[in-house]
């Protein structure tokens, strides 16, 4: 009787249980106000809505296991590693094919921020190989570009932790023109490390892409529906606006 016993309770697991439990969760803390850092906690919108949907799973992870690194590192990591995610990621047409996605959380706007004294004046994408141009690797600015088929020759990479702060810097010492991310993020990154955020402007915005998490290609499907399912319930159920609310977004 207890052999049968347990048997149905690993049977009703293996059902409904955490099928997420071994997900590796691969983010950066340097993309305000979505993934960042507060008083050595992991938190941000993208982070909230993670935490809500790992407690409607009845997940055992929680944001602690969150694995923070760079941007790039995190990015080559999700596409090695099975069974993982990166929180959180913006889907373009050239990156459609790299992961498997849940969502859409949220838009997000890619533009071209340069100094307003240098009153730099795009009208087409062709203009933009006039400039130098820096970008954060592997991040969507840089992709956007790609895209486009902006001349990579014009291209500045910055990474690390601290690679939007250096674009900023370098946009301050006209090592470039123009610095291509997302918009709100880099603002909020500038305005938090001491730049004047009125010397600068977007001078040329892309198409909106909404931002998602990106998976591993070989993550079950089965993990990737369990995942959707949360997020469209909290959805639902209004903890999801609750959290784009405290966020102003």
């Amino acid at each position: 009787m207890k052999l049968t016993i347990t048997i149905f309770i690993l049977f009703l697991t293996s059902i409904f249980g955490n099928s997420n439990s071994d997900i590796k969760i691969f983010t950066d803390k340097h993309f305000p106000p979505f993934n960042m850092e507060i008083d050595g906690k992991l938190t941000g919108l993208s982070v909230d809505i993670l935490d809500a949907m790992l407690k409607k799973m009845n997940s055992n992870q929680s944001i602690k296991d969150a694995l923070i690194s760079t941007w790039s590192r995190a990015y080559a990591l999700t596409q090695l590693k099975k069974n993982s995610v990166l929180l959180s990621t913006s889907k373009s047409s050239s990156r459609e094919g790299l992961f498997k996605w849940v969502g859409p959380m949220f838009s997000s706007s890619i533009g071209l921020i340069a100094l307003k004294k240098n009153n730099i004046k795009i009208k087409k994408i062709s203009d933009i190989n006039k400039y130098k141009i820096g970008v954060v690797l592997k991040d969507i600015g840089a992709t956007k570009l790609y895209e486009n088929n902006v001349s990579r020759k014009n291209m500045n990479y910055s990474k690390g932790v601290k690679a939007p702060i250096f674009s900023f810097k370098k946009l301050e010492l006209g090592k470039i023109d123009l610095f291509s991310y997302s918009i709100l993020p880099a603002f909020y990154e500038a305005k938090n490390n001491g730049f004047d955020i009125n010397k600068y402007e977007v001078v040329y915005t892309f198409k909106k892409e909404k931002v998602y998490f990106a998976f591993n290609k070989q993550t079950d499907d089965k993990i990737i529906n369990q995942w959707q399912k949360a997020l469209d319930d909290i959805k639902k159920d209004g903890s999801f606006d609750k959290i784009l609310k405290k966020y102003n977004v």
